[in-house]
C-alpha cells in the first residue's frame, strides 16, 4: 500500500511540473503574439519585436528544454500568421528571429570560427531577404524605392551590421539570464 501511494505522488508530482510548464510556455507564446500585434499596428516596432519575442525564448530554451521552445516558436508563428494584420513583423519572426535563439547554441558548436560567422551570416541573410520577398510578392506590401538597387545593398548591409550586434547580444543575455534570474524561474516552474 506505501509503495502504490509514494509512486502515485511521484506521478502526480511530475504532472505537476509538466503542467507549470505547460502553462508558462502558453504565457510566453500569448505574450509573444500580443508583441508581435503591437510590432504589426505600431510602425516603429515592426522590426523591435520580432526581436524581442525572439529573446523570450531564451528563457524556455534555458529553464525548460529547446523541444518546449520549438513548440512556442512554432504556435507563435501560427498565430501571428493568422492574426496580425500586417505580415512583415511576422514574417521576421517566423523566419529568423524566432528560431535564430534556439538553432544559435547548435551553431556555435561549429570548431571554426570563420565557418561558424559564415553559417550565422548565410541563416540571417537567407530569412531577411525570404521575408522582404514574401512581402512584396505575397503580401503585396509596396516596395519602397527611395534608393533604387544601390538602397536595397545598404539596408542589407545595415542589417547585417545591426545582426552583429544583435548576436552578441543574445550572447550577453544568455549570460545574464543564466547567472541571474534562471533559478528565480526554475524556483516558480518546479
Amino acid at each position: 500500500m506505501w509503495m502504490y501511494n509514494n509512486s502515485r505522488l511521484e506521478e502526480e508530482e511530475f504532472f505537476m511540473k509538466k503542467s507549470i510548464g505547460i502553462a508558462f510556455s502558453g504565457v510566453i507564446c500569448a505574450l509573444s503574439v500580443v508583441l508581435l500585434f503591437l510590432g504589426s499596428v505600431v510602425w516603429i516596432f515592426a522590426y523591435v519585436m520580432p526581436i524581442v519575442t525572439g529573446l523570450l525564448l531564451i528563457i524556455l530554451t534555458e529553464s525548460l528544454s529547446k523541444k518546449t521552445a520549438l513548440a512556442v516558436y512554432c504556435s507563435t508563428g501560427i498565430l501571428s500568421m493568422l492574426l496580425l494584420p500586417d505580415k512583415e513583423s511576422a514574417l521576421l519572426y517566423v523566419l529568423f528571429f524566432g528560431y535564430y535563439p534556439i538553432l544559435k547554441p547548435s551553431i556555435e558548436k561549429i570548431k571554426q570560427k570563420f565557418f561558424c560567422v559564415i553559417a550565422k551570416l548565410v541563416v540571417f541573410n537567407a530569412g531577411v531577404v525570404l521575408s522582404q520577398i514574401l512581402c512584396v510578392y505575397v503580401f503585396g506590401m509596396p516596395v519602397e524605392e527611395f534608393l533604387g538597387k544601390v538602397g536595397i545593398v545598404l539596408m542589407l548591409l545595415a542589417a547585417n551590421i545591426i545582426f552583429f550586434f544583435y548576436d552578441k547580444l543574445l550572447f550577453a543575455l544568455v549570460f545574464l539570464y543564466n547567472k541571474k534570474y534562471k533559478k528565480v524561474v526554475e524556483k516558480y516552474l518546479k
